[in-house]
């Protein structure tokens, strides 16, 4: 039996002090279910713990623990320490500067998630940034095409994650605890920054995730590593990527030569994969010229966040 519905675990590493409160602030406000909150921090240079710790404190947050590495050792090992201690049965991650949409976003995804029987699943990303303490919400979402997800079409689904790589914004998942200790373990040794690597894993041995069609995340889309990448971490994500494929590859032999050409540039003229990706960006480019991502966005709810 697990003591909490869902551990938020948040894994840091030198974040912003102000976003990372905000965080804070989104998740003591979640209503409807239990939980408690987990902070991994990564090795920062004189982690602010006392002040984390006075903080809680003056919310009166009880349900809480801050476990520290001594030296940085990259995203995936500082999640799976977030794991490892966690005590929800359900955990979801959520990095400084994303927040809950609103104040009952975290039940609504637990709730759909024990109705349907999902283990994992991921729900709408609704992309914005801040300036000069003003915000802009951005008509943007991952993945760019929902209409698999939508129809719970499992072979479309495999296809965009395995040959298009569209992948879900991985702060929109979550997901049960021990199924993603086992994921994040798997991959432990492989990958090191690109923690929602374990749901392509998934996915290709045949666990679906499920799709909550409401608005389930604040996700900021002008700053961190996916989003402004420098030349260096280009290079380390795409080290991610391949040795996610490799680990694809060694469990299924069916994947052999897709591996291979992804390896080789994803354009080899005449491959059934070449001619699926490029149909189905032509279909993404439609979507995102005639379509809009933008269901039911309320932008109170992110000024009451900016607001305290």
């Amino acid at each position: 039996m697990s003591k909490y519905d869902v551990s938020v675990c948040i894994p840091t590493y030198c974040s912003d002090c102000d976003n990372f409160i905000r965080t804070l602030t989104s998740i003591i406000r979640q209503r409807g279910c239990s939980y408690e909150i987990v902070i991994a921090d990564d090795g920062t240079p004189g982690f602010r713990q006392q002040e984390i710790e006075a903080w809680m404190e003056e919310h009166h947050v009880q349900d809480y623990s801050i476990i520290r590495s001594a030296r940085n050792k990259g995203v995936v090992r500082n999640v799976l320490n977030a794991y490892s201690i966690a005590e929800g049965r359900y955990v979801k991650l959520l990095s400084p500067n994303d927040y809950f949409y609103d104040d009952t976003a975290l039940a609504g995804m637990l709730h759909f998630m024990e109705n349907e029987g999902h283990r994992i699943a991921f729900g709408r990303s609704c992309y914005y940034s801040m300036g000069d303490g003003q915000f802009h919400i951005y008509n943007g979402m991952q993945p760019y095409q929902l209409r698999p997800h939508l129809e719970r079409d499992i072979p479309a689904i495999k296809e965009a994650y395995l040959v298009c790589q569209d992948y879900a914004t991985g702060a929109a998942f979550m997901g049960e605890r021990e199924l993603m200790i086992s994921y994040s373990a798997l991959i432990r040794e492989h990958v090191v920054y690109l923690e929602d690597a374990v749901y392509v894993l998934m996915i290709a041995d045949d666990i679906m995730p499920g799709f909550w069609n409401h608005n389930f995340i604040w996700y900021e889309c002008k700053t961190g590593l996916t989003n402004v990448p420098s030349p260096e971490w280009k290079e380390r994500m795409w080290a991610d990527n391949c040795a996610t494929l490799a680990i694809i590859a060694q469990r299924h032999a069916e994947f052999a030569d897709l591996y291979r050409w992804h390896m080789e540039g994803r354009n080899t003229v005449g491959s059934p994969y070449t001619n699926i990706l490029r149909d189905y960006y032509a279909e993404v480019e439609q979507i995102i010229q005639t379509g809009s991502y933008l269901q039911d966005v309320e932008p109170q709810e992110l000024v009451k966040l900016i607001a305290d």
